[in-house]
């Protein structure tokens, strides 16, 4: 339970420490647009693709605003909450991806899919004042289900749920949130 935990709150905000609630109107940038050309299931493979960078991303500038381009609010104020909390105990996660498989990916209904993916992830969490790092986890393998719909054209990534290994040099919840 508290392996799961862990990577649901990692998937779900990836970086740390945030300092501005996301807002209504997220800027528009590289978002995945609908086209003739794509078929949903590539369509959908590059929406995550783009929400796994602005996870990153966004937990190294402490800002999640962003994910709102690719995800409903509901998820990007998720991120914004562990960012927040992290943040709270002066730490920011710091994460890379360094390998996506895309295991799975049904789009047999016109606005619905479902994608499944093994993710591995290096992270670690970082002092926000000295940038010591601690708790460093290397090649952490997530197995990820997103569920994605068209709305109004563009592909949202409406659910995330994941499972990770269970590995022994995982940090306590005291230690990510910098507790003794």
């Amino acid at each position: 339970m508290k392996n799961a935990a862990l990577i649901l709150l990692f998937l779900t905000v990836a970086l740390a420490g945030c300092n501005e609630a996301p807002s209504p109107k997220a800027a528009k940038s590289d978002r995945p647009q609908a086209s003739a050309s794509k078929d949903p299931a590539e369509l959908s493979h590059d929406l995550i693709l783009r929400y796994n960078k602005l996870l990153s991303d966004g937990y190294q500038t402490t800002d999640m605003t962003k994910l709102q381009e690719v995800t409903t609010l509901e998820l990007a104020e998720k991120a914004y909450y562990h960012m927040a909390a992290l943040s709270e105990g002066k730490s920011r996660m710091v994460s890379q991806l360094k390998k996506i498989e895309f295991v799975e990916t049904d789009s047999s209904q016109a606005s619905k899919c479902r994608v499944i993916t093994k993710e591995t992830w290096d992270f670690a969490y970082a002092d926000i004042q000295t940038g010591q790092r601690s708790g460093e986890v290397k090649d952490y393998i997530y197995n990820v289900q997103y569920l994605l719909e068209n709305r109004q054209g563009r592909w949202t990534i409406t659910e995330i749920s994941a499972s990770g290994e269970d590995r022994k040099e995982l940090p306590s919840w005291n230690k990510m949130f910098g507790k003794k």
